[in-house]
C-alpha cells in the first residue's frame, strides 16, 4: 500500500524549515498556485520523464511538490530522490530526504531510506548507513535484501570486508536469502584486499546455491589471481567458466594476458591467449588488450615486436592511447635508447589533445636521460613539463636527484632535494637514500650528516636502508665510533638489523685492523638470529688475509668450505696473490682447497 502524506495545500501549514527554504529559493519568490489537477499532473509528469536531475532543479521540484493537493505519494518523492542520487548529487538527496522525514506521519518508506543508504555508501560513509538501518527498525520498517546488499557493497568498497562478512552472516541468521549481488560485492571486496582464497570460497557458495555467478564475478577473481602471480590458477578458472557456460569477454582475456605478460618469458603464452581470444572466441581486442601486449614486449626488450603491435593497432582502426605510448617510451628508456624514446614522444605530441603526454611520460624520459648522465636534457624536460601545467611528483624529483649524484654533482642534488619541498612534494625514503648516498660517495660527509640529522628531526620514519647508507659512509671514512653509536641508535629504535648491516660493520672493523672486534660481531650475528652469510665470511677472510692472519684465515676458509659458501673474486685474488708470493711457506700450503 502506498504511504501518503496528510497535508493541506496551504503554505502556512508547511513545516517552518520548508517554508523558509521555499521563499529563499533562487527560482521562486513565492509559492506557485499549483492546486488544480492539471497543474498537479503536469508537475508530476515532468518529474517522471526526467532522466537526470540538476541539484538546483531538483530542490525546486521538491518544494513545488510540497504545495500540491492532494500530497504526492511517496513513490513520486522516491522517483525524484532516485534521480538526484543517479545524478551523483548525493548530499542533496540526503538533505531532501531528511526534510521529508522531519514532516513525520509516515513520510518515508523502505525505498526512501534505501536511497539514503545508497547515497551514504557512495560518499564513503557506509557506517552512517547503519544509523539509517537502525532508524528503519525504530519506525517499524522491515529492511529488504536491497538495503543490506547496499551496505555490504559499501563496506567492501571501503575495504572493510570483515565487517561485510559479519553482516552477511547476520543476514542469513535472520532468514535473509543472500543473492548473486550479495556475493558479487563480497567477491569484489575480497579480491581488492588480495584475499583470492576467500573470493573463491564465495564463488563455490554461489555455484552450490545456483546463484549463477556471471562473467563480472569471474573477472574480479581472475584479476585478483593474476595480480598475485597465480596465473596457473587463473587459467584453471577460465576452463571452469567454459564448464559452467559463462562466456569470457574482453576483460577476461585482458586480465589473463596481463598476468602472463607480467611473468618472465610469459609473453609467448600471452600471444597464444590473444590468438585464442580473436580466432576461436571471436572477441574483438580493445586498446587495453594491445597496450598490455606492448608493455609485455617492452619489458622483455622486444621493442620491434612492440612497435609492430602499435602499427597493427593503427591499421585496424584502434588508436593507441597514452598508456600504449608510455609503455613504448619506458621500453626504450629501459634500454637507454633515448633518441627512439624521444621519437615516440614526438608522435604523442603530434597526436594532440587525444594523446597528450602525462606525468608518467615525462618521468620515464627524465629517468632515462639521468640514467645516461644527460642531466641537462632531463632538466629541460622538467621545465617543459611544468610549462604544460603538469606537476612533477616524487618520482620526478628522485630521478633528477639521482642523476646529479651520478654525474658527481651532489650539492646540486641536495639543492633539488630542498626545491621539491617548495613545489609541495615531500621526499620519500628512496629520495632520502639517493641524496645521502650521493653525498657520501663524493666524500661530503659533513653535509650528509647534517642532512641526515635534519631528516631525523623532520619526523620521517627512516628505515634500515637509510641507516645502512650512513653506517657504510661512516665506516669508509674511518669514523667507527660514530658508526657504533649509530648502530646502537638503530637497536634502540627497534629496527630489524639484517646481514647487510652486520657486513658493513664487519668490513669497517676489518679496514681499521680491528679483527677481534669483527670476529666478535660475526659470532653475535648467529646469536641475534641473523646467521652470517657468504658475504659475511668473505669480508672477514679478506680482512684476515690483508693483515696476514694465516691461522684464522685458514680456519674461516674451512668453515666456508664446510658450509658450501664459495669465495668471491676479491677473496680469490687475495689468496692467489699470497700463495704466489709465499710458495715455500708451509703454512700457506695447508690452506683448504676452495
Amino acid at each position: 500500500m502506498l504511504l501518503r502524506f496528510h497535508r493541506t495545500a496551504s503554505t502556512s501549514r508547511l513545516h517552518p524549515l520548508i517554508t523558509s527554504l521555499f521563499y529563499s529559493h533562487p527560482f521562486s519568490t513565492s509559492p506557485p498556485p499549483i492546486s488544480d489537477a492539471a497543474h498537479r499532473t503536469l508537475l508530476l509528469n515532468s518529474i517522471r520523464t526526467l532522466e537526470t536531475a540538476d541539484a538546483v532543479v531538483a530542490v525546486d521540484f521538491f518544494h513545488r511538490m510540497l504545495t500540491l493537493t492532494p500530497f504526492p505519494c511517496i513513490q513520486d518523492f522516491n522517483l525524484l530522490f532516485g534521480l538526484v542520487a543517479k545524478s551523483q548529487h548525493y548530499a542533496t538527496a540526503i538533505s531532501l530526504i531528511k526534510i521529508l522525514h522531519s514532516l513525520g506521519d509516515g513520510s518515508a518508506d523502505v525505498c526512501t531510506l534505501n536511497i539514503a543508504i545508497n547515497c551514504l555508501c557512495h560518499m564513503r560513509k557506509t557506517t552512517l548507513g547503519f544509523a539509517v538501518l537502525g532508524l528503519m527498525t525504530k519506525i517499524g520498517l522491515e529492511p529488504t535484501l536491497v538495503t543490506l546488499n547496499t551496505i555490504v557493497n559499501g563496506l567492501c568498497i571501503e575495504g572493510d570486508v570483515n565487517h561485510a562478512l559479519w553482516l552477511v552472516e547476520k543476514m542469513e541468521n535472520l532468514g535473509y536469502h543472500c543473492n548473486a549481488r550479495t556475493y558479487g560485492a563480497l567477491v569484489n571486496g575480497l579480491c581488492k584486499i588480495g584475499d583470492t582464497s576467500g573470493a573463491l570460497e564465495c564463488l563455490k557458495k554461489m555455484v552450490k546455491r545456483n546463484l549463477g555467478p556471471n562473467v563480472v564475478v569471474y573477472n574480479a577473481i581472475l584479476d585478483g589471481l593474476c595480480k598475485r602471480g597465480l596465473v596457473g590458477e587463473a587459467l584453471g578458472l577460465l576452463h571452469e567458466m567454459g564448464v559452467v557456460n559463462v562466456e569470457p569477454n574482453v576483460v577476461t582475456y585482458n586480465c589473463l594476458i596481463q598476468g602472463l605478460c607480467g611473468e618472465f618469458g610469459g609473453w609467448r603464452e600471452g600471444v597464444g591467449l590473444f590468438n585464442e581470444m580473436v580466432a576461436e572466441k571471436g572477441i574483438v581486442p580493445d586498446v587495453q588488450t594491445f597496450s598490455i601486449l606492448v608493455d609485455g614486449f617492452c619489458k622483455e626488450g622486444l621493442l620491434l615486436r612492440a612497435e609492430s603491435v602499435v602499427g597493427f593497432m593503427v591499421r585496424i582502426g584502434v588508436e593507441p592511447n597514452v598508456v600504449t605510448y608510455n609503455s613504448l617510451i619506458a621500453g626504450y628508456c629501459l634500454r637507454s635508447q633515448m633518441e627512439e624514446a624521444m621519437r615516440v614522444f614526438g608522435l604523442m605530441v603530434r597526436e594532440g589533445e587525444g594523446c597528450l603526454p602525462s606525468v608518467v611520460t615525462h618521468n620515464s624520459l627524465i629517468h632515462g636521460w639521468c640514467k645516461v648522465k644527460e642531466v641537462d636534457k632531463a632538466m629541460s624536460l622538467l621545465s617543459e613539463m611544468v610549462g604544460k601545467g603538469l606537476d612533477p611528483d616524487v618520482f620526478t624529483w628522485t630521478s633528477l636527484i639521482g642523476g646529479f649524484c651520478e654525474v658527481k654533482k651532489p650539492l646540486a642534488a641536495r639543492e633539488l632535494f630542498f626545491t621539491m619541498k617548495e613545489h609541495g612534494q615531500v621526499p620519500n625514503l628512496q629520495t632520502c637514500a639517493v641524496v645521502l648516498d650521493g653525498l657520501l660517495k663524493c666524500w661530503l660527509d659533513s653535509e650528509a650528516v647534517t642532512l641526515f640529522r635534519a631528516m631525523m628531526k623532520s619526523g620521517l620514519d627512516l628505515d634500515i636502508v637509510i641507516y645502512n647508507i650512513m653506517l657504510d659512509g661512516m665506516c669508509k671514512m674511518g669514523k667507527l665510533n660514530d658508526a657504533r653509536k649509530l648502530l646502537s641508535c638503530v637497536l634502540v629504535k627497534g629496527l630489524k638489523i639484517d646481514s647487510y648491516t652486520y657486513n658493513i660493520m664487519i668490513k669497517g672493523l676489518c679496514r681499521e685492523g680491528l679483527l677481534d672486534d669483527a670476529e666478535e660481531l660475526l659470532r653475535k650475528m648467529k646469536e641475534n638470529g641473523c646467521p652470517p652469510n657468504k658475504c659475511s665470511y668473505n669480508v672477514f677472510v679478506q680482512g684476515l688475509l690483508r693483515k696476514y692472519d694465516i691461522a684464522r684465515s685458514r680456519k674461516y676458509l674451512q668453515i666456508m668450505k664446510d658450509k658450501g659458501f664459495p669465495v668471491d673474486a676479491t677473496t680469490a685474488e687475495l689468496l692467489i696473490r699470497f700463495l704466489s708470493a709465499n710458495e715455500e711457506d708451509k703454512s700457506f700450503k695447508e690452506f683448504p682447497q676452495i
